[in-house]
């Protein structure tokens, strides 16, 4: 019985071992296959969901179309500029959104070769 157990337990940790050599070997590959493609579509979510809530282009849509039912031309003219001020805020906002978003995914593909930098300073000092 006890034999059958050892049996066992050498079978599990052999299974372990290999799979543990297998995940570590097989991170770097993903980390640059499919988690960038999962982090691809998750930042372009993103970026939707801004562009959703800011939504500069509902906003260019209805440029012409005049505020607060003012139909007379001054109403119009003030309604166009408002409109035209709040698009640029609205794109920039959006912009920025963007650049933070393309940091984030540099951060993303610099991670694994800084840390293995750091890594290997550190031992390397010591």
């Amino acid at each position: 019985m006890r034999i059958l157990v050892f049996f066992m337990f050498l079978l599990v940790f052999q299974r372990i071992v290999f799979q543990l050599l297998l995940d570590i070997f097989y991170f770097p590959l993903w980390w640059y296959t499919g988690g960038l493609r999962r982090v691809c579509i998750g930042l372009v979510h993103l970026l939707q969901d801004a562009n959703d809530s800011l939504a500069p282009g509902l906003w260019f849509r209805h440029m012409f179309t005049p505020m607060y039912g003012q139909t007379d031309f001054q109403g119009r003219l003030m309604s166009f500029f408002m409109r035209v001020v709040n698009i640029i805020g609205r794109l920039f906002a959006v912009v920025i959104y963007l650049m933070v978003l393309v940091v984030l995914l540099c951060m993303w593909l610099i991670a694994p070769v800084a840390i293995m930098y750091m890594m290997v300073h550190v031992f390397l000092m010591q």
